[in-house]
């Protein structure tokens, strides 16, 4: 799908997409309650799935979801579609359960890099096997392909993981070692990048009762103790959080001149990325945050919020570090390139190996539009103008390059065309709909 956005200042109250980061761990610890459960056949929904309750509002969920329900077979066959997300938070856990897994998946999936966790489920009783080129035979669709076969039960023990590779690889293992027979540790070798998501971790593990003791070695690293044949179980009520990645697009339409309301986050949730609010008040866009009926013009509220509401006259550079906040590199590089001054994004070499290269590609995309933003191998260097030119560029099958091009219209002059736009329909299938709800102009070409 091609897209032409003709540029808009955006206003409107939009409703916060729920997390998909959050529903992930939710879905994955709702359904090992359910299989821990003595009433499991009746706490199961009718079609074998957890979480019917949790809308499936994104192809990482829908991943999720159906690798979840293989879990019910003895010889499970996970199609993790294209979430790295789901394959690396699911191949601990399945091997906590099963003896035998087949992992699948489409697009980029099968080459992104499993091998830090790969060798440590090998150093503890799992053996892996390459798959094979996708094929429309033994039950894999055309398009997808086979990316390993792993046999043998995951065994407690000592597991070692660097903190600055894959936060995905440990929450699989916080999520699984609890399971196992006996105790195990967990010990990071290096600090740990995006610590919020491993905190969000522990905080869903917190709430279905599975208990984990956080320790420092001598270095000053992470060690998580865990205590072997512990029980998930499902708490009486869980809402879903509102998603702060998601929530810095509209944020960024706001501080690009425009006038939006978001409603649903939570200013109290462990995501990193709410620190996209702080960082444009930073730079210079008005936050005003609504929370028990009251109004305060900062995002130190504290409990749930009911509102946020972002408006800007004129922003400032600003030097961020975002190795914890890896995801907002898109967004946050467009505000930087209409922003007054040279802004530093550094320590953004694990973007190497996202969906995209996200370096190469918010280089690519900006610079498209006009922007004057330099690669540094592991960062961006971006010097800001009051206006972009505008133009056509490509999404390069990532979400988050598309959403963030949609973003820099609001500062164009000109039209801003998108190739391969349907990149949104992994994480935001809705964007373009709350996009012209916000006054967007867009139309399909």
């Amino acid at each position: 799908m091609d897209i032409k956005i003709i540029p808009r200042k955006l206003k409107g109250r939009l409703d916060a997409l729920p997390s998909k980061s959050h529903a992930h761990r939710v879905l994955i610890a709702q359904k090992l309650a359910r299989m821990q459960s003595a009433a499991d056949a009746e706490a199961l929904n009718a079609d074998g799935s957890p979480g019917s309750e949790i809308p499936t509002f994104s192809k990482d969920i829908e991943a999720t979801k159906n690798c979840l329900a293989q879990l019910d077979s003895g010889s499970p066959r996970l199609n993790c579609i294209e979430s790295g997300s789901t394959m690396r938070f699911m191949l601990p856990v399945a091997m906590a359960l099963r003896d035998e897994a087949v992992f699948i998946g489409a697009g980029k999936l099968p080459s992104r890099p499993i091998s830090p966790l790969r060798e440590e489920m090998e150093r503890n009783g799992c053996t892996f096997s390459t798959g094979t080129p996708a094929a429309d035979a033994d039950g894999i669709p055309n398009g997808f392909s086979e990316i390993c076969t792993i046999r043998g039960r995951l065994q407690p023990g000592a597991y070692r993981l660097a903190g600055n590779v894959s936060s995905q690889f440990i929450t699989g293992l916080l999520f699984a070692l609890p399971l196992l027979d006996g105790d195990s540790t967990l010990e990071l070798t290096t600090a740990l990048e995006s610590a919020g998501y491993v905190d969000l971790t522990l905080d869903v593990l917190r709430d279905f009762g599975i208990m984990i003791d956080e320790r420092r070695s001598p270095e000053g690293f992470n060690i998580y103790v865990i205590n072997g044949s512990q029980r998930y179980t499902e708490p009486a009520d869980i809402a879903v959080q509102g998603d702060w990645s998601n929530a810095a697009f509209w944020l960024a339409c706001g501080a690009l001149g425009g006038d939006v309301t978001l409603d649903g986050v939570d200013m109290t949730s462990s995501q990193r990325d709410k620190e996209f609010a702080d960082i444009l008040m930073q730079m210079g866009a008005h936050l005003e945050v609504s929370s028990c009926g009251t109004s305060m013009d900062s995002t130190s509220a504290t409990g749930g919020l009911s509102s946020i509401r972002c408006t800007g006259n004129g922003l400032s550079a600003a030097d961020i570090d975002v190795a914890q906040i890896p995801d907002l590199v898109p967004v946050l590089a467009t505000v930087m390139a209409l922003a007054d001054g040279t802004s530093e994004i550094t320590h953004a070499e694990r973007l190497r190996i996202k969906e995209s290269d996200r370096i190469f590609t918010v280089h690519d995309f900006l610079s498209k539009l006009g922007a004057d933003i330099t690669d540094e191998g592991s960062g961006l260097s971006v010097r800001g103008k009051r206006t972009l030119s505008g133009g056509e560029v490509y999404g390069h099958n990532d979400h988050r390059i598309v959403m963030a091009a949609a973003v820099a219209s609001c500062g164009c002059t000109g039209p801003v065309i998108i190739r391969g736009a349907e990149a949104v329909n992994k994480s935001y299938p809705d964007f373009f709909r709350d996009f012209a709800a916000l006054g967007g102009e867009v139309c399909e070409l």
